[in-house]
């Protein structure tokens, strides 16, 4: 199936954005990071939204396995304690699979033009928190 192949990478590259974004939510929380209530309400909603995605791959990985619902949990304890959000930036300790998924993921027409589309937005954003 190909969804089985582009999956895990996409997550990944999720989890790299949901960490990037939890950094930027934990800043204004403590007002390291000065932006107006739209953006940070927007910033809130994506990390919401993101949530979705980890359940989401924690249910197509058990659809996928052979294994049943105690043989799933042994193998993939880590994957299940990083859906929790503060638990998440330990997905940081696989970066080097998902640099490898980045490269994967940028490599295909329709994902890397997704990509191209949010490397845009995330550059307007950035201009209009410097202005």
């Amino acid at each position: 199936m190909d969804a089985e192949r582009w999956w895990p990478p996409f997550v990944e590259v999720v989890a790299l954005v949901w960490i990037a974004l939890f950094v930027v939510d934990v800043a204004i929380s403590v007002d390291v990071l000065v932006v107006s209530d739209p953006v940070a309400a927007t910033v809130r909603g994506v990390l919401r939204w993101l949530l979705v995605v980890f359940l989401l791959d924690l249910a197509l990985l058990y659809r996928w396995s052979d294994e049943g619902p105690r043989g799933f949990v042994r193998s993939n304890w880590f994957l299940i304690l990083t859906v929790v959000p503060w638990f998440r930036p330990f997905r940081l300790l696989r970066i080097g699979r998902s640099v490898r998924a980045l490269r994967l993921l940028s490599g295909s027409r329709r994902v890397g033009s997704l990509l191209n589309k949010v490397r845009g937005k995330c550059r307007d954003l950035w201009r209009r928190l410097r202005d």
